[in-house]
């Protein structure tokens, strides 16, 4: 059987059933080792609150809106808020696998990892040594997925180990 799963888990219905999955496959059997990770999303370490700095003319705007208010804050401070807000959500969505795989008796290692899904999932999976991903089908819509295709999909393409999508 799997010597070591990964399940890809970012607190959606999905990932949860992922979870699942990966506690059945550890009830049969318990030598496998399970790694559970999270990443959080490229994006987020990439923004940029620049147009807060525009320098906006106070009154109505010639097509009868208005201008948004100026906001006033010090940049340190709300970048310290934004890692602290990601921070404890990310510690929200670990709890949950935590807390679930705990009631299921399954022991666990939890990994937040900082990037893009796709790759950094099967990245992560081969350092390890992981022999099993398994991860939630995509929650994207039809056009999304269209357009930029699934995380779930694209680990699928990639992956240089087996990979379970759980519906």
């Amino acid at each position: 059987m799997y010597k070591h799963i990964l399940i890809g888990f970012d607190d959606s219905k999905d990932s949860m059933k992922a979870l699942e999955r990966a506690a059945q496959i550890y009830s049969m059997d318990s030598d496998c080792k399970i790694t559970v990770a999270h990443v959080i999303q490229e994006y987020t370490n990439e923004l940029s609150f620049d147009h807060y700095h525009l320098n906006y003319p106070i009154g109505p705007r010639p097509d009868g809106g208005v201008y948004p208010a100026r906001i006033m804050f010090r940049e340190d401070e709300l970048s310290q808020n934004t890692e602290e807000i990601i921070y404890d959500s990310t510690e929200e969505i670990m709890n949950h696998a935590r807390s679930f795989l705990n009631h299921q008796g399954v022991p666990a290692e939890f990994k937040t990892l900082d990037g893009k899904p796709s790759t950094d999932i099967c990245d992560f999976a081969l350092e390890q040594h992981v022999d099993l991903i398994i991860v939630g089908n995509s929650g994207k819509g039809l056009l999304k997925k269209l357009l930029v295709g699934s995380v779930s999909e694209t680990i699928m393409k990639n992956a240089e180990m087996d990979v379970l999508v759980v519906k």
